[in-house]
């Protein structure tokens, strides 16, 4: 399954055109990485694919449906940069997945389609303020998950695309703790 096809079936809400915010995070596709099979991959290894593809997905998902209910221009702003930064992350993300004989997921777990749900009913200053509050929990939850494969991962490039996140994230965690006060 192609990138296209794969965010086409994934996102319930149209993507937005994205910068290459995560440009220079692109892991080099090598004659080892091209062949590869995911019994090469550590079960660790295969988790940090699985948790970053749904965390990835989610963000964008919550993003799009952000700029849609708020009317807070700083939320609006908060949003816009989740799907700029996120979702070039997430292709590239795939990419490395593929080349490495793992689909990654193409829906959102249970605990993401929950917040998703808990926010498609929500609107106002209740929704800007769950909505934040949950990119505070979700990023720090991704930070742990993005620190432990770049310190622990076996895969040399699963382990350098996720040191490379590593400062994006915490960007996003501290706007998202900022933008809640």
């Amino acid at each position: 399954m192609n990138t296209k096809s794969l965010y086409a079936a994934a996102l319930a809400l149209p993507l937005l055109s994205a910068g290459p915010a995560f440009a220079q995070t692109a892991a080099p596709a090598t004659a080892d990485t091209a062949s590869a099979t995911p019994a090469d991959l550590s079960a660790a290894d295969k988790r940090f694919i699985q948790k970053a593809a749904v965390g990835g997905m989610a963000e964008v998902q919550v993003a799009q449906l952000a700029e849609q209910k708020t009317q807070d221009p700083t939320v609006k702003a908060f949003a816009e940069k989740m799907i700029t930064d996120h979702t070039p992350n997430n292709e590239q993300l795939v990419k490395l997945a593929e080349s490495k004989g793992i689909t990654p997921p193409t829906g959102l777990d249970a605990m993401h389609q929950k917040q998703m749900t808990k926010l498609q009913s929500l609107s106002g200053k209740k929704f800007d303020a769950t909505y934040l509050k949950g990119q505070e929990k979700d990023h720090a939850m991704m930070l742990k998950t993005f620190k432990a494969e770049a310190k622990n991962g076996h895969d040399p490039e699963l382990k350098q695309f996720a040191q490379a996140t590593i400062p994006v994230i915490e960007e996003h965690e501290q706007m998202a703790e900022t933008d809640a006060k």
